[in-house]
């Protein structure tokens, strides 16, 4: 996200709590809370973890490397897990009703994209004359994979844009 789209975001974000009743204040220290996780993932890049050495191997190619990205970071709207279907688990809508009435936390998961990739770094030799280097390191790749890792679980304001209850109309 950009300087200027983040702003326009912080000030419809705040707009909106301002709407629900929340001081400014506490709304605002909220708000950075929440950009500073965003901040702080993009933050990171690529993390490469690199071998250890290890006297008693012996050749090249022989040295895993790995390299770990976070991506975007994505809220879901509350959902409750059973376990009385025939199949396994069953998901159902989390409403404000059912966290009332079981003394629980109307909250949503809080999920963040990791992409992670195992490889073999090898050096290669090239032509000289088509690239102008005489070797460069060429990276196999062994092992890829792309999933949302859990990473906790943020409270959901009732009638926000993660509520279920957000657009039905009070009776």
């Amino acid at each position: 996200m950009d300087g200027d789209d983040l702003e326009m975001e912080k000030a419809r974000l705040l707009s909106l709590a301002l709407d629900f009743g929340f001081d400014e204040e506490s709304a605002k220290k909220c708000l950075n809370r929440l950009v500073n996780l965003y901040v702080v993932f993009d933050s990171f890049g690529e993390i490469t973890v690199e071998p250890g050495y290890d006297p008693s191997r012996r050749g090249e190619g022989d040295w895993r490397y790995a390299s770990v990205k976070f991506g975007k970071v994505t809220l879901e709207r509350p959902r409750v897990w059973t376990s009385e279907s025939s199949d396994g688990k069953e998901v159902l809508n989390f409403l404000p009703r059912h966290a009332r009435l079981q003394n629980m936390m109307y909250s949503s998961r809080m999920k963040v994209q990791v992409h992670f990739q195992v490889y073999i770094q090898k050096l290669v030799r090239s032509d000289k004359f088509k690239t102008g280097k005489d070797k460069y390191v060429e990276k196999n790749v062994i092992y890829e994979d792309n999933r949302d890792i859990l990473i906790g679980r943020i409270p959901v304001m009732v009638r926000s844009e993660l509520c279920w209850m957000n657009g039905v109309e009070k009776r």
